[in-house]
Protein backbone atom coordinates (compact mmCIF):
# COMPACT_ATOMS: atom_id res chain seq x y z
CA UNK A 1 0.00 0.00 0.00
CA UNK A 2 1.63 3.58 -0.64
CA UNK A 3 2.30 6.28 1.56
CA UNK A 4 2.73 10.11 2.04
CA UNK A 5 6.24 10.84 3.22
CA UNK A 6 5.26 13.99 4.62
CA UNK A 7 1.55 13.26 6.45
CA UNK A 8 2.22 9.51 6.90
CA UNK A 9 -1.74 8.80 5.32
CA UNK A 10 -1.96 5.38 3.93
CA UNK A 11 -3.79 5.39 0.88
CA UNK A 12 -5.35 2.28 -1.76
CA UNK A 13 -3.52 0.62 -4.62
CA UNK A 14 -3.55 3.00 -7.64
CA UNK A 15 -2.88 6.45 -5.69
CA UNK A 16 -0.07 8.24 -6.68
CA UNK A 17 -0.15 11.36 -5.06
CA UNK A 18 -1.23 12.60 -1.74
CA UNK A 19 -4.40 14.83 -1.43
CA UNK A 20 -3.40 17.30 1.08
CA UNK A 21 -0.22 17.28 0.99
CA UNK A 22 0.66 17.16 -3.02
CA UNK A 23 3.49 14.71 -2.61
CA UNK A 24 4.30 11.78 -4.44
CA UNK A 25 3.63 8.86 -2.28
CA UNK A 26 6.06 6.08 -2.12
CA UNK A 27 5.26 2.19 -1.29
CA UNK A 28 6.91 2.07 2.34
CA UNK A 29 7.54 4.63 4.99
CA UNK A 30 11.39 5.19 5.81
CA UNK A 31 12.28 4.33 9.57
CA UNK A 32 13.16 6.82 11.77
CA UNK A 33 16.14 6.89 13.46
CA UNK A 34 17.90 8.49 16.85
CA UNK A 35 15.77 11.14 18.58
CA UNK A 36 14.45 14.44 17.53
CA UNK A 37 16.91 17.36 18.24
CA UNK A 38 15.52 20.34 17.24
CA UNK A 39 11.77 21.65 15.09
CA UNK A 40 10.82 24.35 13.00
CA UNK A 41 9.94 25.11 9.52
CA UNK A 42 10.27 23.10 6.58
CA UNK A 43 12.62 25.33 4.57
CA UNK A 44 14.61 26.47 7.73
CA UNK A 45 14.85 22.48 8.72
CA UNK A 46 16.33 21.15 5.31
CA UNK A 47 19.22 23.77 4.99
CA UNK A 48 19.59 22.64 8.59
CA UNK A 49 19.84 19.13 7.53
CA UNK A 50 22.06 19.96 5.30
CA UNK A 51 24.76 22.12 6.79
CA UNK A 52 25.20 19.06 9.38
CA UNK A 53 25.60 16.68 6.69
CA UNK A 54 28.21 19.17 5.05
CA UNK A 55 30.05 19.14 8.87
CA UNK A 56 30.13 15.19 9.11
CA UNK A 57 26.87 14.45 10.64
CA UNK A 58 25.49 12.06 7.79
CA UNK A 59 22.56 10.72 10.21
CA UNK A 60 20.78 13.61 9.92
CA UNK A 61 17.44 13.61 8.38
CA UNK A 62 14.40 15.55 8.72
CA UNK A 63 10.94 14.44 9.35
CA UNK A 64 7.06 16.06 9.51
CA UNK A 65 4.82 15.49 12.47
CA UNK A 66 1.70 15.90 12.06
CA UNK A 67 0.47 15.90 15.12
CA UNK A 68 2.16 19.20 16.35
CA UNK A 69 2.44 20.33 12.57
CA UNK A 70 6.17 21.05 12.42
CA UNK A 71 9.26 19.61 11.16
CA UNK A 72 11.57 17.68 13.17
CA UNK A 73 15.29 16.84 12.63
CA UNK A 74 16.76 13.66 13.50
CA UNK A 75 20.45 12.30 14.61
CA UNK A 76 21.54 9.14 15.99
CA UNK A 77 22.42 9.01 19.12
CA UNK A 78 26.50 8.53 18.18
CA UNK A 79 26.17 11.87 16.62
CA UNK A 80 24.00 13.91 18.94
CA UNK A 81 27.15 15.60 20.82
CA UNK A 82 28.36 16.87 17.51
CA UNK A 83 25.39 18.11 15.44
CA UNK A 84 24.32 20.14 18.96
CA UNK A 85 27.61 21.77 18.61
CA UNK A 86 26.93 22.47 14.68
CA UNK A 87 23.25 23.09 15.25
CA UNK A 88 24.43 26.18 17.48
CA UNK A 89 27.13 27.32 14.91
CA UNK A 90 24.15 27.12 12.44
CA UNK A 91 21.67 29.12 14.95
CA UNK A 92 24.23 32.00 15.43
CA UNK A 93 24.91 32.72 11.51
CA UNK A 94 20.47 32.61 11.31
CA UNK A 95 20.73 35.13 14.01
CA UNK A 96 23.61 37.50 12.73
CA UNK A 97 22.00 39.67 10.46
CA UNK A 98 18.63 40.64 13.32
CA UNK A 99 21.54 41.26 15.67
CA UNK A 100 23.60 43.17 13.39
CA UNK A 101 20.71 45.39 12.56
CA UNK A 102 19.70 46.05 16.02
CA UNK A 103 23.24 46.77 16.68
CA UNK A 104 22.98 49.44 14.27
CA UNK A 105 20.28 50.78 15.76
CA UNK A 106 21.11 50.64 19.46
CA UNK A 107 24.90 51.76 19.06
CA UNK A 108 26.21 51.63 15.34
CA UNK A 109 28.85 48.97 13.97
CA UNK A 110 32.39 49.73 14.16
CA UNK A 111 33.59 52.58 11.78
CA UNK A 112 36.69 53.32 10.64
CA UNK A 113 37.68 57.01 12.44
CA UNK A 114 39.74 58.59 9.92
CA UNK A 115 36.72 57.62 6.91
CA UNK A 116 34.52 59.68 9.19
CA UNK A 117 36.86 61.92 9.60
CA UNK A 118 37.01 62.70 5.73
CA UNK A 119 33.16 61.88 5.72
CA UNK A 120 32.32 65.03 8.37
CA UNK A 121 35.20 67.36 6.35
CA UNK A 122 33.78 66.90 3.14
CA UNK A 123 30.46 66.97 4.05
CA UNK A 124 31.42 70.01 6.53
CA UNK A 125 33.06 71.88 2.98
CA UNK A 126 29.91 71.34 0.89
CA UNK A 127 27.81 72.70 4.03
CA UNK A 128 29.75 75.81 4.34
CA UNK A 129 30.06 76.52 0.34
CA UNK A 130 26.40 76.21 0.10
CA UNK A 131 25.30 78.20 3.33
CA UNK A 132 28.05 81.04 2.60
CA UNK A 133 26.92 81.41 -1.17
CA UNK A 134 23.25 80.98 -0.12
CA UNK A 135 23.70 84.12 2.88
CA UNK A 136 25.73 86.11 0.17
CA UNK A 137 22.60 85.79 -2.39
CA UNK A 138 20.28 86.67 0.59
CA UNK A 139 21.84 89.96 1.38
CA UNK A 140 21.86 90.97 -2.44
CA UNK A 141 18.37 89.85 -2.37
CA UNK A 142 17.49 91.96 0.82
CA UNK A 143 19.57 94.98 -0.65
CA UNK A 144 17.60 94.95 -4.05
CA UNK A 145 21.43 94.50 -5.67
CA UNK A 146 19.72 91.20 -7.54
CA UNK A 147 16.61 91.87 -9.07
CA UNK A 148 13.75 89.10 -9.03
CA UNK A 149 10.50 90.27 -10.26
CA UNK A 150 8.86 87.79 -8.92
CA UNK A 151 9.59 88.65 -5.34
CA UNK A 152 9.41 91.70 -5.03
CA UNK A 153 5.90 91.33 -3.19
CA UNK A 154 7.72 88.79 -0.94
CA UNK A 155 10.96 89.90 -0.25
CA UNK A 156 11.11 89.90 3.02
CA UNK A 157 9.04 86.60 3.48
CA UNK A 158 11.76 84.76 1.43
CA UNK A 159 14.93 86.29 2.13
CA UNK A 160 13.99 85.58 5.99
CA UNK A 161 13.18 81.97 5.30
CA UNK A 162 16.25 80.99 3.02
CA UNK A 163 18.14 83.47 5.43
CA UNK A 164 17.13 80.75 8.00
CA UNK A 165 18.09 77.97 5.84
CA UNK A 166 21.39 78.87 4.62
CA UNK A 167 22.12 79.84 7.88
CA UNK A 168 21.32 76.52 9.53
CA UNK A 169 23.50 75.06 6.53
CA UNK A 170 26.48 77.11 7.72
CA UNK A 171 26.18 76.44 11.41
CA UNK A 172 26.22 72.06 10.37
CA UNK A 173 29.04 72.77 8.39
CA UNK A 174 31.31 74.66 11.42
CA UNK A 175 29.94 71.09 13.45
CA UNK A 176 30.98 69.23 10.74
CA UNK A 177 34.41 70.41 10.70
CA UNK A 178 34.81 70.60 14.30
CA UNK A 179 33.39 66.59 14.21
CA UNK A 180 36.45 65.83 11.80
CA UNK A 181 38.63 67.68 14.24
CA UNK A 182 37.55 65.11 16.74
CA UNK A 183 37.39 62.42 14.51
CA UNK A 184 41.29 63.06 13.42
CA UNK A 185 42.84 62.69 16.46
CA UNK A 186 40.49 59.49 17.57
CA UNK A 187 41.82 57.88 14.37
CA UNK A 188 45.55 58.57 15.17
CA UNK A 189 44.84 56.68 18.36
CA UNK A 190 42.92 54.46 16.61
CA UNK A 191 45.73 53.52 14.64
CA UNK A 192 48.71 53.79 17.65
CA UNK A 193 46.39 50.76 19.16
CA UNK A 194 46.01 48.81 15.82
CA UNK A 195 49.98 48.96 15.50
CA UNK A 196 50.51 47.90 18.92
CA UNK A 197 47.75 45.08 18.38
CA UNK A 198 49.60 43.96 15.36
CA UNK A 199 53.01 43.57 16.73
CA UNK A 200 51.74 41.40 19.68
CA UNK A 201 49.67 39.10 17.28
CA UNK A 202 52.76 38.81 15.72
CA UNK A 203 54.93 37.97 18.29
CA UNK A 204 52.45 36.21 20.36
CA UNK A 205 49.68 34.62 18.03
CA UNK A 206 50.27 31.26 16.26
CA UNK A 207 47.68 28.91 14.41
CA UNK A 208 49.37 26.43 16.71
CA UNK A 209 48.66 28.17 19.68
CA UNK A 210 45.37 29.25 18.75
CA UNK A 211 44.14 25.66 17.72
CA UNK A 212 45.85 23.93 20.52
CA UNK A 213 43.43 22.05 22.38
CA UNK A 214 40.35 24.01 21.07
CA UNK A 215 38.81 21.24 18.97
CA UNK A 216 37.16 17.66 19.59
CA UNK A 217 38.15 15.04 16.67
CA UNK A 218 34.94 15.28 15.35
CA UNK A 219 34.17 18.87 14.88
CA UNK A 220 35.79 19.46 11.21
CA UNK A 221 33.46 21.85 9.83
CA UNK A 222 35.01 25.18 9.07
CA UNK A 223 32.39 27.36 10.58
CA UNK A 224 32.87 25.78 13.67
CA UNK A 225 36.74 26.36 13.54
CA UNK A 226 35.89 30.01 12.50
CA UNK A 227 33.87 30.38 15.75
CA UNK A 228 35.83 29.02 18.05
CA UNK A 229 39.37 30.13 16.42
CA UNK A 230 37.78 33.98 16.56
CA UNK A 231 36.56 33.62 19.90
CA UNK A 232 39.87 32.38 21.35
CA UNK A 233 41.75 35.09 19.58
CA UNK A 234 39.39 37.80 21.08
CA UNK A 235 40.04 36.13 25.06
CA UNK A 236 43.80 36.65 24.17
CA UNK A 237 43.90 39.94 22.91
CA UNK A 238 41.51 41.44 25.42
CA UNK A 239 43.56 40.18 28.24
CA UNK A 240 46.38 42.12 26.92
CA UNK A 241 44.78 45.06 26.06
CA UNK A 242 42.01 45.73 28.41
CA UNK A 243 39.18 47.97 27.82
CA UNK A 244 38.84 47.14 24.48
CA UNK A 245 35.53 48.27 21.99
CA UNK A 246 34.01 45.22 21.29
CA UNK A 247 33.35 46.58 17.89
CA UNK A 248 36.28 47.98 17.12
CA UNK A 249 37.94 44.24 18.68
CA UNK A 250 35.88 42.30 16.24
CA UNK A 251 36.65 44.45 13.29
CA UNK A 252 40.65 43.95 14.34
CA UNK A 253 40.65 40.35 14.79
CA UNK A 254 38.35 39.65 11.27
CA UNK A 255 40.88 41.69 9.31
CA UNK A 256 43.65 39.39 10.79
CA UNK A 257 42.71 36.46 10.90
CA UNK A 258 43.24 35.64 7.19
CA UNK A 259 46.78 36.15 7.79
CA UNK A 260 46.89 33.15 10.53
CA UNK A 261 44.18 30.84 8.70
CA UNK A 262 44.09 30.82 4.97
Amino acid sequence: MPWCPTCKNEYVEGVTVCADCGVKLVEALEERTGSPLIFGEQEQMERLKDFLVYSGVGSAKTDFDPKDGVYELFVNDEERTRAAAAVSVFLKQEKEPEEETKREVSRGVYQNSARLAEENRSSGYMLLVIGGFGLLAVILLFMDMISLPFLSANKYMVCGVMGGLFFLFTVMGILSMKSSKVLEKKAETENNLTSEMRKWCTANLTAEKIDEDLFQEEETGEEIRYFKRTDRMKQMIARQFMNLDEDFLDAFVDDYYPELFD
